[in-house]
């Protein structure tokens, strides 16, 4: 990110996890829910901690604590889920809390902040800061095909379920 100057303000969630300060961009947050109880298929890649159905839909929970290499955080009945809208369907990041929305200017990150290069930047927040994160960047390409096929999966096996 060296060289890159950022100068708008914008309007970030700013969340909790593994005792990291971190945001995302309000815009790609549709919505903050409480943990439901989360259906595990078989064969659940460590890095997805379950499905939920939403409006009809499986939604995957991913463990974001694990994604950016951070550690293990506990979920419980305290923990929130940040749902992304996303073209290709709704996606849960399970987070510790919720702190609050920030109307910040991003500047410049350090080398050594990159989250397996998800960071952007950071932004004043409180007496310090939070990194921002990249929601596209959170998922390798395989890592999209994967969960891609993960979801389909989920469709397939809680539809078995569904009354004729």
């Amino acid at each position: 990110m060296s060289g890159v100057q950022f100068d708008e303000r914008g309007r970030y969630v700013v969340f909790g996890l593994s005792g990291r300060t971190l945001a995302l961009p309000a815009a790609a947050v549709g919505r903050f829910l409480p943990l439901p109880a989360l259906e595990a298929p078989p064969a659940l890649p460590p890095v997805v901690a379950g499905v939920f159905r939403w409006h009809g839909r499986v939604v995957p929970v991913l463990r974001l604590d694990r994604l950016l290499g951070l550690e293990d955080s506990t979920l419980g009945l305290y923990s929130t889920l940040l749902l992304l809208e996303r073209d290709d369907g709704p996606l849960a990041l399970a987070v510790d809390r919720v702190h609050g929305i920030a109307d910040a200017a991003p500047q410049e990150i350090a080398e050594d902040l990159s989250f397996e290069g998800c960071a952007l930047a950071v932004i004043p927040y409180g007496a310090g800061t939070a990194t921002l994160l990249d929601p596209g960047r959170l998922l390798t390409l395989a890592e999209e095909r994967r969960l891609e096929d993960f979801r389909t999966q989920a469709e397939e096996r809680l539809a078995q379920w569904q009354a004729p």
